[in-house]
């Protein structure tokens, strides 16, 4: 390590004791970080809970009628095939904060690959808490808790729902024709692929062009700087693509799943996934319901109804919620867990 010249040993500046307030005020910071941070933790395990037994319960009676033949083994497939595309999703968040450095005008530390699966899966089940900043206070205080922005944190999740929202809708524009109309249902599967291909590269040469531009209207909303970041073209026509395959890894597990339950009576692929697709958007938009309850489900039962029956179309929604609140709650437990279980190892080694 090179040793410091004779100006820099006389500053006081670079002296640790010569200014114990700032050191003092980070330290006050970081901790009201962790006790919020351990706040959030509480209350994201206590509503998935909650948001489990409100769905057995409502959907309890409804399941035991419909007495849908569980296949355990298509059951797992589809669950890994969902927690892949989760944690894909999760780890394209953590790779775009470094592109809020310059917003921030800092260099914190980045989340690794672990910690950025642990801060998300944790803070997520905080949306099923009724108001809509639980899960960015959960982002916030356990990002700055593992060191990184806590800024950088939040709007990383607000960037990601607008990507995810445009490459959503390109591709329920391009693979849905039977929900937009006549004029639509000519198109043939290549005829979608190619439509797919060219609205996705629309959406990657204007994206970037079009931040400042969304910036501008929401400050001139809210009344307050909104901090996004222009991001490198390749790195932004990665996360693009990296981004509408997280839809499709999603539709494939809930096609996945309804084969689990239902077999051949389960929708076909295609369906299943664009409405599953068009039923999570709609879950996005309608911030009010934590999660998108209730919404996302009378939209599936909705768009199934016609080809499986109104009560198949019934369990598969609200066995599909069930599935997916589990299997996050599940995410959140094991991430903790390892955790839990990482911190005690290293302590015990630094004991010896």
């Amino acid at each position: 390590m090179p040793s410091p010249t004779p100006g820099e040993a006389s500053s006081p500046a670079s002296s640790p004791a010569a200014s114990p307030a700032p050191v003092a005020a980070r330290a006050g910071r970081r901790g009201r970080w962790r006790r919020l941070s351990t706040l959030v933790q509480v209350l994201a395990a206590v509503g998935g809970c909650l948001a489990v037994y409100g769905v057995v319960r409502v959907t309890g009676p409804t399941l035991r009628r419909a007495h849908p033949q569980l296949e355990w083994r298509t059951l797992a497939a589809a669950s890994l095939v969902w927690f892949a595309s989760y944690t894909q999703l999760v780890q394209l968040w953590s790779s775009s904060l470094p592109w809020w450095d310059t917003v921030v005008r800092t260099t914190p530390r980045r989340l690794t690959w672990f910690e950025g699966m642990r801060v998300f899966f944790v803070s997520n089940l905080a949306r099923y808490v009724p108001g809509a900043v639980w899960q960015f206070a959960g982002l916030a205080a356990m990002s700055a808790q593992a060191g990184a922005s806590p800024v950088a944190a939040s709007m990383g999740v607000v960037f990601q729902q607008l990507v995810l929202l445009s490459t959503g809708f390109v591709l329920l524009l391009s693979g849905a024709p039977h929900l937009l109309g006549a004029w639509a249902q000519t198109l043939d599967t290549l005829s979608q692929l190619v439509l797919a291909a060219l609205l996705t590269a629309g959406l990657i040469v204007a994206g970037p062009r079009a931040l400042p531009v969304v910036r501008r209207w929401v400050e001139r909303i809210i009344k307050r700087p909104v901090p996004l970041p222009t991001p490198p073209p390749r790195a932004f026509a990665l996360y693009v693509v990296r981004a509408a395959l997280g839809w499709i890894g999603y539709g494939v597990a809930f096609w996945i799943f309804g084969r689990a339950l239902f077999g051949r009576a389960a929708p076909h692929v295609w369906l299943a996934a664009t409405a599953y697709l068009a039923s999570y958007l709609l879950g996005l938009l309608a911030v009010i319901a934590p999660g998108g309850i209730v919404v996302r489900e009378g939209a599936l039962v909705a768009q199934l109804s016609g080809s499986m029956g109104l009560e198949r179309a019934v369990v598969l929604a609200f066995a599909s919620r069930l599935w997916q609140v589990g299997l996050e709650v599940c995410a959140a437990v094991l991430v903790v867990t390892v955790d839990a279980v990482r911190r005690r190892v290293r302590a015990s080694a630094a004991r010896r």
